[in-house]
């Protein structure tokens, strides 16, 4: 039998491991989105340059 302490420490612990994986899974969330919005952006500035050297030639 389970006094009501205990009941409560665990509770305590799952609580304290939920939000221990909560807190990775956003780190990693926030990297990834981070990485492609990085990406994104050096492909936008690859073909922004391309584009304005090849109008710089064809003037």
């Amino acid at each position: 039998m389970h006094t009501e302490y205990d009941l409560a420490q665990s509770l305590h612990q799952d609580r304290l491991r939920d939000a221990e994986e909560y807190r990775r899974s956003r780190t990693l969330r926030e990297e990834q989105k981070r990485r492609k919005a990085e990406a994104r952006a050096a492909h936008r500035n690859d073909s922004r340059a391309k584009a304005s050297a090849l109008r710089v030639r064809s003037a």
